[in-house]
């Protein structure tokens, strides 16, 4: 019969062997951004497996892998690419077998072709608007999207101007219409403003303000 320490250490493997195949799963592109930060937040084996990962590039600030996945916001692509690239490094040093799907770096390199500089855009704004497109590639691709955006992302005069980054709003997947920009320095006594923009699906307006 084994004892308590087998029994401890099969359920020890067990477990790694649940987020090794959430981590793989991801980077292969099989789940999706949304359901992976959903596992890593709710599930605490990810913590006790990926806190003792503290072997980590120059460019992370967090003391340990954990710490530094759920720190990111994954609906952004470039936060989404800069993980999976990580992860799958993470099973390659592991030794575990896996396939790095292309589609969040190709995604990447897509959206800063077509992107203003005013936006920046989920990644799901992206894939839901690519996957509607058909077989479109190339030059045709980036046109389409360009006009996409310039179609949803509408504004009365200009586009916004931010004193941090970009951060339009959205509604049930829906882009508002931004209508400017009012500076309020003088009642928040540093550079603020308040940006203001409009649902045209309920009549709502939505402000919110940056300062810098």
């Amino acid at each position: 019969m084994a004892g308590s320490g087998d029994a401890r250490i099969s359920t020890g493997r067990s477990e790694a062997m649940m987020v090794e195949a959430t981590i793989k799963a991801f980077v292969e592109a099989s789940i999706s951004a949304e359901e992976f930060e959903r596992k890593i937040q709710s599930d605490a084996s990810f913590e006790r497996l990926l806190k003792n990962e503290v072997q980590l590039p120059a460019y992370i600030q967090e003391a340990d892998l954990y710490k530094h996945l759920i720190s990111q916001d994954y609906s952004r692509i470039g936060s989404v690419y800069n993980v999976q690239k990580l992860l799958c490094s993470f099973l390659k040093k592991h030794e575990i077998a896996h396939s790095c799907s292309e589609k969040y770096g190709e995604l990447f390199e897509l959206t800063l072709k077509v992107q203003p500089k005013w936006l920046d855009l989920p990644w799901w704004y992206f894939s839901r608007t690519i996957d509607g497109l058909g077989d479109s590639q190339g030059k045709e691709l980036v046109k389409i999207l360009k006009d996409k955006i310039a179609q949803d992302f509408r504004f009365l005069k200009s586009a916004p101007k931010w004193l941090q980054g970009p951060d339009w709003p959205f509604v049930e997947g829906r882009p508002l219409v931004f209508l400017g920009q009012i500076d309020i320095g003088s009642l928040r006594h540093d550079t603020a403003h308040l940006y203001i923009f409009y649902d045209d699906h309920t009549g709502a307006f939505v402000n919110f303000s940056q300062s810098c």
